[in-house]
């Protein structure tokens, strides 16, 4: 999605767990070329939050914070375990594993420099059946 000083991207997923997994992939695919990602080392995390879309920017801001502070890129995110779907959660959370390499920037090269997620233009819709997110960056 084309936005003067961003570039964004809106994710889909019949549940909430492929929503978050293919918005993760649509912000990598703005960084690097997906298909030059070997996905050699796996990754786990957990991330926790009050609401499911804070806890959409939180992971997407930690996973684009590895990529910066450990040069990893990522092509493969699985949520293994999550509470997305309950209706009122205290708190919500997913366990992630991720599957990427090292980045390499002469196979990879850098598409685009995401400097942050941005909250302008950002939500996440709860439909039947899909569930749909609008992710701005500062590029």
């Amino acid at each position: 999605m084309d936005h003067t000083a961003d570039e964004g991207i809106r994710a889909w997923g019949k549940n909430g767990k492929e929503m978050f997994e293919e918005a993760a992939k649509g912000m990598f695919s703005i960084l690097v070329d997906p298909a030059t990602i070997e996905p050699t080392e796996k990754r786990q995390m957990e991330i926790q939050s009050e609401t499911v879309d804070e806890l959409l920017l939180s992971w997407l801001k930690e996973i684009l914070y590895v990529f910066y502070t450990e040069s990893m890129v990522f092509s493969e995110f699985q949520i293994e375990k999550d509470n997305l779907s309950k209706g009122n959660a205290e708190t919500y959370f997913i366990r992630v594993s991720m599957a990427g390499e090292k980045l390499n920037t002469s196979r990879h090269g850098i598409c685009k420099e995401i400097k942050s997620v941005t909250r302008h233009g950002f939500y996440v819709k709860k439909g039947n059946p899909w569930w749909e997110a609008n992710i701005l960056f500062d590029v």
